[in-house]
Formats: C-alpha cells, structure tokens, sequence
C-alpha cells in the first residue's frame, strides 16, 4: 500500500486513480478512502484522482499522543502528501472533516489550490460547536476507548444524526457503518474526536479564500446551514444542495454529485484560474428520485 510520510514521521495512506490534473480528497471523521467508491470511476475518468486518509483515520497512523492531532496538523499532513508525490498544486477538497482540512490548507498555502471542494461540512465553516454536538462527541470518545469499535457504531447510528440521517436514506447502510468504524484504532479515533471538539474557529478568515471553490450539501444534512454561511463568506462560491440527501451526499445521490463536481472544475480548468474566485452564482438544487443509491 502507497504511504506518504510526514515531517513529524507519521504514515499516511493515499491511493491514486486516473490522470490528469490532480485532485486530492479526504472524507469525514472516522472515514477511509473507500467511502469515495461510487465516485472514483467518474472523477478519475477526468482526474488524478488522490484519495487520502488523515492520521487516526483506517490505513494511517494514529499516534497515541492527542496533541499531535490539530486542524494545523491535519493540514501540513496534507502539505506533506502533496510534497510527497511531488504537486505543486491541485484541486483539494473533502467531505465534513475532509472540507475542513481543505478549508483550512487554502488559507495556508493558497497558492497550492487550484480549486476547492468542499462537502457537507461544518468543520470547514469554522464555528463553534452546539452543546449537544460537544456532549455527543465526548460520549463517543468515552464510548471508543472504554467499549470499542462496534459499540460506538451503534451508538453513532442511534444519536449522531450524521449517521442516523444515512440510514435513514439507505437502511443498507448500516453495514456499511460498522465497517467504517471497524477499520478504525480507538486511540486514532478518539484522538480525532478530540480535535474536532478543539477545532480553532475560523469563521472570519473564510473571505481571505479568493480561489474558486464549490459547496455541496445534502438537502437534510444538518451541516446546510455551516455551508450557507461559508457561502456568504467566500466570495463567489456557489452551492449546490442535492436532494434527498444527508451528511453523506456523495453515497446518498453519487450521479448528482459527480456531474457537479466536474461541471465545477472543468469550468476552472477551461478559465485556468488558480487564484481568484469564480463569478457569483445563486445556491441550485438538484433533486432525485427517493430510493438506495
């Protein structure tokens, strides 16, 4: 399996389909590569396609000590991908924990970004987190590192609505659930819980984003209102809500998410911008038929 290693030496795992101009996604908390399935072949028809996992996350390393997991630090862990497979610059995005990664990796290095995509993410917007998100939060942390993997899955499909919502979509999904907590470390899990409780609040840093950027959201997702005001605070980025759809909009409707996706960045690449923003566009919304992805 394909490794990048970081300036603190940490394995992270990545994976490449395609060719052509790179673009580089990550996915949500307790997320894995795999979770991209049903949009790898699209993308990487177009694409260098580089999915990769964040330390505490499946094929990666997750270091025991909490304080080497930080927003900062998931960003220069995507610096040192990059530096590892030697680009200078790509379209980077991700879903909820992945866009805030992204989010925040734009407002490091803007001049490595092409584009930025980001889904179904309230990291990316940067606020402070709902009481009852931190207590939900803290009870998984608790949960993980007292009762495991399984047990933390149940629980994140009874009260996290992130995942109840996905079930709700999909009742097959629960599968697909366990397997994604299976792949985890509880210490890598719960050290990224952590961190997302202590994100740093960057809200007011957003308009500082001049490159283009595209926001995708689930129309029941939770995190729409985070990404209206991420909209309002990125010039020129445009929304697009798909619909029906949760936390998960790239497995709730995947067609629909492809087709934005490269309709967004074969726009960019045929105006080669790479550093200000695209034309204002109003939010659209893209409606499917109910039923299993």
């Amino acid at each position: 399996m394909p490794y990048a290693r970081t300036d603190d030496g940490v394995k992270l795992y990545y994976e490449e389909h395609g060719r052509g101009l790179p673009l580089v996604l990550a996915y949500g908390i307790g997320g894995n590569a795999g979770m991209w399935e049903p949009n790898i072949a699209a993308l990487s028809a177009k694409y260098r396609l580089i999915l990769w996992e964040p330390r505490g996350h499946a094929r990666s390393d997750s270091p025991e000590d909490p304080a080497r997991y930080t927003f900062k630090r998931w960003a220069l862990d995507l610096r040192d991908v990059l530096n590892h497979l030697r680009i200078r610059k790509a379209h980077v995005g991700g879903l909820s924990l992945g866009g805030g990664i992204a989010t925040r990796f734009a407002l490091l290095y803007p001049s490595r970004v092409r584009a930025l995509v980001i889904v179904d993410s309230s990291s990316a917007a940067g606020l402070p987190l709902s009481v009852e998100n931190i207590v939900m939060r803290a009870r998984s942390m608790e949960i993980t590192l007292k009762e495991g993997m399984d047990a933390v899955a149940r629980f994140a499909i009874a009260s996290n609505p992130n995942y109840a919502g996905r079930v709700k979509l999909d009742p097959k999904a629960r599968d697909e659930i366990f397997a994604l907590f299976r792949m985890l470390t509880p210490i890598g899990y719960a050290n990224s819980l952590r961190a997302l409780i202590a994100m740093d609040y960057i809200t007011d840093q957003l308009p500082k984003i001049r490159v283009p950027t595209l926001l995708i959201c689930g129309d029941e997702d939770p995190s729409l209102g985070p990404m209206r005001v991420i909209q309002k605070k990125i010039k020129g980025s445009r929304l697009v809500v798909l619909s029906p759809a949760g936390h998960f909009a790239n497995r709730d409707q995947p067609e629909a998410f492809n087709r934005a996706v490269l309709a967004f960045l074969e726009k960019v690449d045929r105006r080669h911008l790479s550093s200000r923003g695209a034309p204002d566009e109003p939010q659209v919304r893209i409606a499917a038929r109910r039923g299993p992805s």
